[in-house]
């Protein structure tokens, strides 16, 4: 037997058993949904990465729309009701404390639209320059007169990205791939809109904003086994850098992610995945979104502590080789565990669709 084979087929088994769906996390700014669906994208575009040749284009191109929504409570891992989330009142006897708001977001929907160029230098170099447009759309319920109910959108263009994918190694039966990046804050952390903390448009929650206001770092290590199993797994990071304009920065996230996939076809490829991501919650504070008084958060989303935590997810999806050059890939996800610095609104589902152009 072959020590080095047997090796990284046991590697990749026990990994199997962690890795990780990459769209979507519980209660995520736009910003971060974008990254996370990002390191979806990425990881098509390593796992149909071939070698270059005279036929060949050094050009892809994928568009990518990824969606999720996020819907009921949960602090820590424990499910907590709307009605426990939201404070009655001063008149009607329920005591506020830091677990209660008189704001309650209800359902929050994003959605990131992807745009991805990328260039082959050789066969070991890649790079990529990918935009994202991002939309976003939050349900409340409040106490606050002329408030009861209401709804807050944003829109636009979010925190571009570009990066270098180097090949680390290549052999007949796997191939390992580094890709760092760098994301520059062209998404505006300026979005304002009508709240009941105050008359007129105010500056939105940190759910609502479409950047994150700093100069970030992805990471991802990917392995992808191309033998009898098609196994693709990433080790993925963002660290964070500085302070924003507005005085925080998001966490850093970090997840296991990958997918294995069936070869029943050369056309159709269905595949499954599984695994954990670990978010950390906002440092620093926008104190434009407090109010006075001894609870200063007027809402959930408005306390920076009350982001971050676990996630254990699964999702299924199908890869469809249209012809030699183009592929189209649709996924669904549903998180299985999580574990939320709460209260926390909690991921429902999750969905993506791929059209992309290989190298």
């Amino acid at each position: 037997m072959n020590l080095g084979k047997f090796r990284h087929g046991l590697w990749a088994l026990t990994s199997l058993g962690l890795i990780y769906s990459g769209s979507g996390f519980a209660q995520s700014t736009p910003s971060e949904f974008a990254e996370m669906s990002l390191t979806d994208l990425f990881a098509q575009s390593i796992n149909e990465v071939g070698s270059s040749s005279p036929d060949q284009s050094p050009w892809s191109v994928a568009i990518q729309r990824s969606s999720v929504e996020f819907k009921g409570y949960l602090d820590g891992d424990d499910r907590v009701s709307d009605d426990e989330v939201l404070w009655s009142g001063p008149n009607s006897g329920e005591l506020r404390t830091d677990k209660n708001f008189p704001v309650v977001p209800g359902k929050i929907v994003q959605t990131a639209y992807l745009l991805s160029v990328g260039y082959a230098f050789n066969d070991s170099w890649r790079a990529h320059l990918t935009v994202p447009y991002l939309e976003q759309s939050t349900d409340h319920i409040s106490i606050i007169p002329n408030y009861n109910t209401f709804k807050i959108k944003t829109s636009g263009v979010g925190d571009m990205l570009v990066s270098a994918s180097y090949r680390l190694s290549d052999s007949a039966l796997s191939d390992w791939w580094l890709t760092v990046g760098l994301s520059i804050p062209t998404g505006s952390i300026d979005e304002e809109g009508d709240t009941p903390r105050a008359p007129g448009d105010q500056q939105l929650p940190y759910t609502m904003q479409l950047g994150s206001g700093t100069y970030d770092v992805p990471i991802e290590i990917n392995y992808h086994a191309k033998g009898q199993h098609d196994i693709s797994l990433a080790l993925a990071a963002t660290i964070r850098s500085g302070t924003n304009s507005r005085g925080y920065r998001l966490g850093n996230n970090y997840s296991l992610a990958g997918r294995y996939k069936f070869n029943f076809s050369k056309i159709l490829k269905p595949y499954i995945g599984l695994g954990a991501r670990y978010s950390d919650s906002i440092h620093g504070a926008d104190t434009s979104l407090l109010v006075p008084g001894a609870y200063p958060y007027p809402a959930p989303i408005t306390n920076p502590d009350l982001y971050g935590g676990i996630k254990i997810g699964a999702q299924a999806g199908i890869v469809w080789h249209m012809s030699h050059r183009y592929r189209l890939a649709a996924e669904i996800g549903k998180p299985l565990y999580q574990n939320l610095n709460g209260p926390q609104t909690k991921e429902d589902w999750q969905s993506s669709i791929l059209l992309s152009r290989p190298f």
